[in-house]
């Protein structure tokens, strides 16, 4: 089965270990032909991405490790964020360059655009999981649960905060 990821705010592919996927962060060219995959696994914002593009990929697999469900403003998410890098710290080696800083800026700034709930309507309830990090407070909080739930969207919670750690990849790896 062919999976590509698509990485979360600042990160790229290398950072997940051995999975094919998109820099969307690095790259400021947007992509002409939308990749094709059997399932598409997307970190947080870049779930919000794949979310962007999948029109003709709705009957695809995806899975979704803390996406961006609720919509927000520009000043939320920037609260979201400086709560999230106070709780789980900064990584440092993780982040992109500072050089793909301003492209990935206003990427966000379009992503938070997303409207989660009608985008995944698009997907077959039985193509669509979400993995939340049960610690995750600040981006796929509980508020996002509740949005989930309302809308019969399956999820597992896993022990992790936002970030992608080996409790997120064990259970990416057991889905695929």
């Amino acid at each position: 089965m062919k999976t590509l990821l698509f990485p979360g705010a600042f990160q790229a592919v290398k950072n997940y270990g051995n999975y094919e996927g998109v820099d969307i962060w690095l790259n400021p060219t947007p992509l002409e032909k939308f990749p094709s995959a059997d399932c598409y696994v997307g970190h947080s914002a870049g779930s919000a991405f794949i979310l962007v593009h999948c029109d003709s990929f709705a009957d695809r697999r995806f899975i979704f490790i803390n996406p961006l469900v609720k919509k927000r403003s520009v000043p939320s998410m920037s609260r979201a964020w400086i709560r999230y890098f106070l709780g789980e710290g900064i990584r440092w080696k993780r982040i992109i360059s500072v050089s793909h800083w301003l492209h990935g800026l206003k990427l966000v700034r379009q992503l938070i655009d997303v409207d989660f709930q009608s985008a995944v309507e698009k997907i077959s309830k039985g193509n669509l999981i979400v993995i939340r990090g049960k610690n995750d407070h600040w981006i796929c909080d509980e508020a996002s649960v509740d949005i989930l739930k309302e809308n019969k969207i399956h999820y597992i919670e896993v022990d992790a905060g936002h970030d992608w750690n080996e409790n997120i990849a064990q259970a990416v790896k057991a889905l695929l």
